[in-house]
């Protein structure tokens, strides 16, 4: 007997797209609990590029995003996440530069879509930039965070060598991103700085110069002992809060800060008479207010200096999709250090 092939052999109907989709994360109202919910598939448009996801990676954005505490704030529900590595499954009549089976790292510019099996990227929009197979998958989701330290520390830097550095981190993402590239590629002095010895013995395993621990309150007279009197050329800070004072007294004369972050969710004020006294001066970079070809020229740097076996890497901590509210948990802990990554499958 024929059976219509939208019919199932126990009489029940089957939909046309049963096949057709995909699980995502939602965040249904601010501050609740995130669902995973089936979204129907759909085809990328000429412009755009449909990817496999393999990972994303959550930042303190995401964190404030699902509050609803973040300058952005899509309409309800949306599916949350800026960052994503996959494999491309389709693109868009109008696309030259991706192709399917390309592996790729997506930044969302309007930081969701990416907690999903699947994300739609808009070429004239989002940040896509290929990624050569070679690359470990573990270490693909660090690099939106090593561009951002990458793209600061090159313009301060520029072609000096032998500088000395203080960096503070709490969480060990951004922070263990710019010692590894004031270390391994910048050349200088590393200093590093965090609130718990069990984070400082993870910056002692990558034979920095020095760690403090801030939270005596002591940071600045303790730099100042391990640097005869002088103080430290540059001060890179991914937390904010009261430690970004205690940090700037550790300077030099005509010293200089790059502010990559508030992981402590504190963004402090600066007296300008501070950076008088100091002679001293301050920077900041957000990753996604850069121009769209120096976040893909520093991300294609950064993957190839990896690839290279320049750099050594931060630690990942990954959670399936199913455990993304964990996953949230666990960043906001005090204790948590390293990166946060979902994975799809």
């Amino acid at each position: 007997m024929f059976v219509p092939r939208n019919i199932l052999r126990n009489g029940l109907k089957l939909s046309n797209n049963f096949q057709r989709m995909y699980r995502a994360a939602q965040i249904q109202d601010y501050g609740a609990e995130i669902t995973i919910q089936n979204i129907k598939d759909k085809n990328p448009s000429d412009h755009e590029v449909l990817i496999k996801n393999e990972t994303a990676g959550i930042n303190h954005a995401d964190w404030m995003m699902r509050q609803g505490k973040y300058h952005i704030k899509p309409p309800l529900p949306f599916t949350p996440g800026g960052e994503s590595i996959g494999i491309v499954e389709s693109v868009g009549k109008k696309i030259k530069h991706w192709a399917e089976g390309d592996r790729v790292l997506v930044l969302k510019q309007g930081f969701t879509g990416a907690f999903a099996e699947k994300t739609i990227a808009d070429e004239n929009f989002d940040i896509i930039v290929k990624l050569p197979y070679s690359l470990d998958v573990e270490l693909a989701p660090a690099l939106g965070a090593y561009a951002t330290a990458y793209l600061g520390m090159k313009k301060m830097v520029t072609e000096n060598r032998g500088n000395s550095f203080l960096i503070l981190s709490s969480q060990g993402t951004l922070g263990f991103a710019a010692m590894d590239l004031a270390q391994n590629v910048f050349e200088g002095m590393v200093f590093g700085a965090s609130d718990s010895e069990e984070k400082l013995s993870i910056f002692r395993e990558a034979n920095v110069m020095s760690t403090f621990n801030w939270t005596d309150n002591k940071l600045a007279r303790n730099v100042r002992e391990k640097t005869f009197g002088k103080g430290v050329d540059f001060v890179i800070d991914t937390v904010g809060g009261d430690v970004f004072n205690q940090a700037k007294e550790c300077l030099k004369d005509g010293g200089h800060i790059l502010s990559l972050g508030f992981s402590s969710l504190v963004i402090p004020q600066l007296d300008l008479l501070d950076l008088h006294r100091l002679n001293a001066s301050i920077s900041a970079v957000w990753l996604h207010g850069k121009d769209k070809k120096d976040i893909v020229s520093a991300i294609e740097m950064i993957s190839k200096m990896f690839d290279d076996g320049f750099l050594s890497g931060i630690k990942i901590r990954q959670y399936p999709l199913d455990d993304i509210n964990k996953c949230y948990h666990d960043v906001q802990d005090s204790k948590f250090f390293g990166k946060a990554v979902l994975t799809m499958y």
